[in-house]
């Protein structure tokens, strides 16, 4: 870069710089004026206000489903189908479709523990075994002993989609457990009622179990993968708790970045835990987003341009690195930057005695497709026979194109008996490069001369290059579609 352009970008990020600090400092001095009056009034109304809301809409999508199922494990047809020996499985079938569509949830199931099956709405789905990761959930439920839960897992029929089952033990009136019976619905759907509550209300909500285990949130990357503590960044019970009472708890969390505003409520028949987050420093970002526009259009403006030209520059290098370095056509290593691979290589056989052999390869009667069909053509079939090449031969393996209709290649690591049987498949893989102009399948055959090199004699790039140029012309000379060593 020159000592014009070094200037230019340094007054481009010394402005951008000023900018940034500008806008942080008035923050800053924004933030500390009405920090009190943000924290008093989020803890005091906003808070417990929306927790009350998003508990009436946990409640509406949650408790009804385990009502459901309450009511399927308490279900006398189901209890003497199963006692009848799980015969009629239209019966079943019928029964747990019915159950999916009165309700609009995503499925309804019986797990059997005399037969082991899993019925769904569509039939049988599998028969479950402790082998299966997926379903060490049944085992854990039975092993629990309680009369249900709330699980989140995939769902095996809906293409492994995130689902809250709510599962059910089904039992006989003496007592005998006979398997788990339930309904799910998907993660996607409570996620985005979650997803309209945080839009209006600019809250982050979670429901999380009495460990702090992610349930549900509209991320689902974060389900059942992170706690509620990581994700707030605390450690300390001082700080914060989960708290099994009927109130709703407020908490201050302050971090080295910002500071949040947490309430927690616990739901007792879920034994799950709401949780609804208030970023401090949104609201007065929010609160002063008016009389700091032009500014934050300013600063964006800039940062646009800024990263607009460095892109540019950074794309401009590359293309040039590339061009540096591949042939444009075939997209293959260019001769220049085959060679300094091939010196590299040739010091790693030396130091580490892992051989490595060389294929210089010519298409045959490559002239009469130009003379014939036209250069442009010639180019089509030059990318097929490179692709078919590039197929054929090993990820380990490197592959330049030498010149005209010559490719030469680098095969790693290999052996004398390798190289006959590769150089072998390679002439007849070639022939599958079919290329069809006007109705007519063209395709051409290959000529290769190959070296074997395994570092015990001091060599250099150019003379192996040299050996396996010889090797070709000697294939050349035994006819087309030919291999010399």
């Amino acid at each position: 870069m020159n000592q014009k352009s070094v200037r230019s970008s340094w007054i481009i990020t010394l402005i951008c710089v000023i900018l940034a600090a500008g806008f942080l400092l008035t923050s800053l001095l924004s933030y500390l004026a009405t920090k009190n009056y943000v924290v008093q009034s989020v803890s005091t109304e906003t808070l417990p206000l929306l927790n009350s809301n998003i508990y009436s809409m946990i409640e509406r999508d949650l408790y009804n489903p385990i009502n459901v199922s309450s009511l399927m494990a308490n279900d006398t047809f189901l209890i003497n189908w199963v006692l009848n020996g799980e015969e009629d499985l239209p019966a079943v079938t019928e029964y747990l479709s019915h159950i999916k569509q009165e309700y609009g949830f995503t499925s309804a199931f019986f797990v059997s523990d005399l037969t082991s099956q899993y019925y769904y709405y569509d039939g049988i789905l599998k028969q479950i075994s402790p082998e299966d990761d997926h379903d060490v959930w049944y085992y854990d439920f039975v092993d629990h002993n309680k009369s249900y839960e709330l699980d989140v897992d995939t769902d095996e029929a809906k293409q492994g989609k995130l689902t809250v089952f709510i599962n059910h033990r089904l039992e006989t009136t003496d007592g005998k457990f006979l398997g788990v019976t339930g309904v799910g619905i998907e993660l996607q759907h409570i996620g985005e009622q979650l997803v309209s509550y945080q839009e209006l209300f600019e809250h982050q909500i979670y429901l999380v179990d009495s460990t702090g285990l992610i349930q549900i949130h509209s991320d689902e990357t974060l389900v059942e993968s992170k706690t509620i503590q990581s994700v707030l960044g605390v450690q300390d019970s001082d700080h914060f708790e989960l708290a099994k009472n009927d109130i709703v708890n407020i908490f201050e969390i302050v971090g080295d970045d910002v500071t949040k505003i947490v309430s927690t409520r616990y739901l007792k028949d879920l034994d799950w835990h709401l949780i609804v987050e208030k970023n401090e420093d949104a609201s007065l970002a929010k609160a002063k987003a008016t009389l700091w526009n032009n500014i934050l259009i300013g600063l964006g403006i800039t940062t646009v341009v800024y990263a607009a030209v460095l892109g540019l520059i950074k794309k401009y290098n590359q293309r040039i690195e590339y061009l540096a370095s591949f042939d444009e056509l075939t997209q293959v290593y260019n001769r220049r930057a085959f060679l300094d691979m091939l010196i590299r290589e040739i010091s790693i056989t030396r130091r580490y005695e892992q051989p490595l052999a060389l294929l210089m390869i010519d298409i045959d009667d490559f002239k009469t497709v130009n003379d014939q069909f036209g250069h442009i053509v010639g180019d089509q079939m030059l990318k097929a026979i490179t692709r078919q090449l590039k197929h054929s031969l090993r990820d380990s393996d490197v592959i330049g194109r030498w010149g005209g209709d010559e490719f030469i290649a680098l095969l790693l690591n290999t052996s004398e008996e390798k190289l006959q049987k590769n150089a072998s498949r390679l002439l007849e893989d070639a022939k599958k490069a079919v290329i069809t102009v006007k109705g007519q399948s063209i395709h051409r055959e290959i000529s290769i001369g190959y070296c074997f090199y395994d570092g015990d004699e001091e060599i250099t790039a150019q003379d192996l290059v040299k050996q396996a140029d010889d090797a070709l012309m000697r294939a050349k000379h035994k006819g087309r579609n030919q291999v010399s060593g």
